[in-house]
């Protein structure tokens, strides 16, 4: 068998290939099946899977592969919230605007309790007071239950719903001087709720680690019982003063020598205690500092490197309102995703969209401009949810001008114990052969809009180690060869923003053995 130059060069030089080595390849010479997606399960474009005559006579190192079913993805929108919280519009509407955007199933996450206590700390339930915000704390859990059963069982999309809460705060500062609050816009996002107990068992729901302003509280006390111990000593009662005295020493030192709790791990374990799906939301934000009312100053600096830490949620909003550094090659991502793999880390963390959607066209935002291309079984609840938890999804960011998905994204192998070529989707870990083919295409979900090109790059190990031009209309997939050294490798697909988009795809996960 002859060996092409390109192959060669490939071979010699490892996996830093030019963007020139980006070949089509016919989407009916591509098996996209995988043993985790059974055929049954998978949906089939059958326009694509048609025989195509211009493409005989391209030689690709798949080009042995049969006519093939294409596993195409469903789109899948989160972080939408709707009157049952502090969103503008009922379950009704949201369901017909997500139709126009092609969308197959939503997730209505609402505040469970958006709620800022102000209070005496260790009890700022009882010497508090709390300013609630709508949520379903207010509207009432078993209401937005009831009308959930009602779309669900009325719409042809599939309607699921989750939650988006405030781990913890707590306050510094001196009242109507130098107020502060800290932390009370860090959100995390949870899916899979089913029942008002996944709700109610949220650390977040009951404010257990909404603290009160430490130093207040430490002045309250001290004048608070050494006044009551003062009119004791008044009355000539001095075993209950010094009783008092006793029993507040106990008191303060039980309080002040208490471990701080991480409020961030307490409500993911909250979460995961349920099995629930675990989401930060925004970690870049440029918007949580900033003077808030009554004079406080509201303080949720960006807390990326929280986000990539070793106990951690299970995904992270990659795609958002705000622009972050963390999905840069060789950003933090690139770095967590490299350490679990290599054993440093126990689990992985994905990348997700999150638009915090509260009104059609507020802030120039619509309902589908943060959508996820889901690989999954079928659009079932239960099905998405695996697909999210494997990583089998990428994130979008676009306007309501266009309403792209990837068509196909897949990584071609040979299995070094079959020598079969086998295939892996997002999120799928492998022992793969050194030479690896990535196939991606481009679709846009209407037909009558406009054509779009998009330059897309792969990073190998938070490396750019190639580009590829998708467009809309492409009819083939674009093939990117590449061959890897010895070891464990994060590979993944990006489209960095331009025209109003941008595109990350979580990672393949590969180890080639020597």
């Amino acid at each position: 068998m002859s060996i092409s130059p390109l192959l060669l060069i490939t071979l010699l030089f490892g996996f830093h290939i030019s963007a020139q080595a980006t070949e089509d390849i016919s989407l009916d010479r591509l098996m996209l099946l995988h043993d985790i997606l059974p055929e049954q399960s998978l949906r089939i474009d059958n326009h694509l899977s048609q025989s195509s005559n211009t493409n005989q006579q391209e030689k690709t190192n798949v080009s042995q592969h049969q006519t093939p079913q294409i596993a195409l993805p469903y789109r899948v929108l989160i972080d939408v919230r709707s009157n049952h919280s502090d969103g503008a519009h009922d379950f009704d509407t949201l369901i017909a605007l997500a139709k126009k955007r092609y969308l197959d199933a939503i997730a209505f996450t609402e505040h469970d309790r958006y709620s800022i206590r102000f209070g005496i700390d260790p009890v700022p339930h009882i010497l508090g007071y709390s300013q609630e915000h709508p949520s379903l704390y207010q509207t009432g859990i078993d209401n937005f239950f009831t009308d959930l059963k009602r779309v669900q069982q009325q719409s042809n999309i599939t309607v699921f719903a989750g939650t988006e809460s405030i781990p913890g705060y707590d306050w510094q500062g001196i009242p109507f001087k130098n107020l502060s609050l800290h932390n009370a816009e860090k959100h995390l996002i949870t899916l899979g709720v089913k029942t008002p107990e996944n709700i109610t068992k949220l650390s977040s729901y009951t404010l257990e680690y909404g603290y009160g302003n430490k130093e207040l509280s430490l002045v309250f006390w001290f004048v608070f019982i050494f006044g009551l111990i003062f009119i004791l000593m008044r009355k000539k009662k001095r075993g209950i003063a010094l009783l008092l005295a006793g029993s507040f020493i106990a008191f303060m030192t039980t309080w002040l020598m208490k471990p701080k709790v991480d409020t961030d791990q307490a409500f993911i374990e909250s979460a995961h205690a349920q099995n629930l799906f675990v989401i930060w939301t925004h970690p870049g934000t440029k918007s949580g500092v900033r003077q808030g009312s009554m004079g406080v100053f509201l303080n949720t600096p960006p807390y990326n490197r929280e986000v990539f830490q070793s106990h951690t949620a299970d995904a992270f909003a990659a795609t958002y309102g705000d622009n972050d550094n963390n999905t840069i090659a060789g950003g933090l991502w690139d770095q967590y995703m490299m350490d679990y793999l290599a054993g440093y880390i126990g689990k992985p963390i994905w990348a997700v969209a999150a638009g915090d959607y509260h009104e059609e066209g507020q802030s120039g935002e619509f309902l589908g401009n943060f959508p996820m291309d889901v690989w999954a079984k079928s659009t079932k609840e239960d099905d998405i949810l695996a697909a999210l938890k494997q990583g089998r999804m990428a994130a979008w960011q676009m306007g309501k001008q266009h309403d792209l998905s990837l068509n196909t994204l897949s990584l071609l192998y040979t299995n070094p114990e079959t020598q079969k070529t086998e295939t892996m989707f997002t999120g799928d870990t492998a022992v793969v052969s050194a030479n690896v083919t990535l196939v991606t295409s481009l679709k846009e979900m209407d037909d009558t809009k406009l054509p779009i090109q998009l330059k897309a790059q792969w990073v190998v190990d938070g490396q750019i180690v190639g580009h590829v031009l998708l467009s809309s209309d492409m009819k083939t997939a674009q093939s990117y060869p590449l061959h890897l050294s010895t070891g464990r490798h994060v590979i993944r697909l990006q489209i960095p923003a331009q025209q109003g988009i941008r595109m990350e795809a979580n990672p393949f996960l590969v180890q080639v053995r020597e």
